[in-house]
């Protein structure tokens, strides 16, 4: 069987490779299970042709595919597949995918693709229908309002999701648990990083290198870090983008931005009143291309502080209407 994965859920791409994994005989796991790089994808498609030692099922993974790099040589490798016997799993993994390449359509003529993508930041509906299903799934019973706070304080980290979930289950020990305590055993951590969202709106360099560094000491994870300040400039544009379309009413408003608090507005008005529109598109767009590159790894620690300080420059009061 050919399997290509694609996406950037590693929760959910975690949660599929285990599957797989659990098909295998636990006591030949040393030799029908394989991981290797792309650039040995030959030796991967030899190892996909052997048969198993066991007699029973065989996986091998092919980690990092960039398809957009892989020429000539690579698809007549791919010609192969139709060797592989079906007791083996020959699966590729890549982030992203360009559909019209010969390459993946060779592996979708041989195979299946499996696509999962991470809830955007500020779907936070989605991700506290996540929550609670995979809570339910746990049999933790948790009331509407702690699923909308773990929503806010841990964001669509799926990974974390689940650690934190396992330890509220001990914790509750199959009795209900409260706001309060969720709060006591869960901070959130995303205020910092609406705090240095702010601090960008307000053009406050100063606060935005104290901000980031404070972050970075503490290890918050960069695409955590970005993934916030694009939901709160996305929403700043959405309410900014209404307000000047002659859009008045506040539930209205809270509709179309996808703000759950129509209350919210009282302040979110007030935080774009004197923001120009430009400023803001701009924001998103290089929020936006900096989400990716971190997801490509072409961008570290040391290199996202100037970016978020271009950032900056656009709010600075010289640009204020």
């Amino acid at each position: 069987m050919i399997v290509l994965i694609t996406g950037d859920d590693q929760f959910a791409i975690r949660q599929k490779l285990e599957q797989y994994k659990l098909e295998l005989d636990p006591q030949w796991l040393e030799f029908c299970y394989h991981r290797f790089p792309s650039s040995a994808l030959e030796q991967a498609i030899s190892a996909a042709r052997t048969p198993s030692l066991s007699g029973g099922k065989r996986l091998v993974i092919v980690e990092d595919c960039n398809l957009k790099q892989w020429g000539d040589t690579q698809l007549e490798s791919l010609q192969q597949l139709a060797q592989v016997p079906d007791s083996t799993t020959l699966l590729f993994m890549a982030t992203t995918v360009d559909k019209r390449l010969k390459i993946y359509k060779h592996l979708i003529k041989y195979g299946q693709c499996f696509e999962f993508s991470l809830i955007p930041s500020w779907h936070t509906d989605l991700i506290a229908e996540a929550i609670a299903t995979q809570a339910k799934c746990m049999k933790l019973r948790l009331p509407k309002d702690v699923v909308e706070y773990l929503a806010e304080a841990i964001g669509n980290d799926m990974i974390r999701v689940a650690s934190e979930l396992r330890k509220l289950a001990t914790h509750a020990n199959g009795q209900p648990i409260y706001l309060a305590e969720v709060q006591s055993l869960i901070p959130c951590q995303t205020q910092s990083n609406l705090q240095l969202a702010e601090a960008v709106r307000n053009g406050e360099s100063e606060a935005v290198v104290r901000l980031i560094d404070e972050l970075l000491t503490r290890s918050e994870p960069m695409l955590v870090m970005v993934a916030t300040l694009l939901t709160q400039f996305r929403t700043w544009l959405w309410v900014k983008s209404a307000l000047a379309s002659g859009i008045q009413n506040n539930t209205e408003i809270a509709q179309l931005c996808n703000v759950g608090n129509p209350n919210r507005l009282y302040y979110l008005r007030q935080e774009v009143v004197t923001i120009p529109i430009k400023s803001l598109i701009q924001a998103v767009t290089k929020l936006v291309d900096l989400e990716m590159a971190i997801k490509q790894g072409s961008v570290n620690a040391n290199s996202i502080m100037p970016f978020l300080l271009v950032i900056t420059r656009l709010f600075h009061p010289v640009h204020s209407e």
